[in-house]
């Protein structure tokens, strides 16, 4: 009878400690992130505009690139 529920309290917290292992292995940030891949396709968020003298900045710089 006593090996019986050793074996019991055994096994309850050998499950209890992989529940415990499991859920904390769910970091907040890798709850939400993609794990189906489409593929050629972006799932990610969409990128936000630049405005006009962010891209005219940009292009001033690329001419420096490729005038090299």
């Amino acid at each position: 009878m006593k090996r019986k529920t050793i074996k019991s309290y055994v096994t309850a917290a050998v499950l209890s400690l992989g529940l415990v292992a499991g859920l904390s292995g769910c970091k907040e940030s890798e709850r939400d992130r993609i794990l189906m891949y489409k593929k050629g396709t972006y799932l990610g968020p969409s990128d936000q505009m630049l405005d006009d003298d962010a891209v005219r900045k940009l292009q001033s710089r690329t001419l420096y690139q490729t005038a090299a």
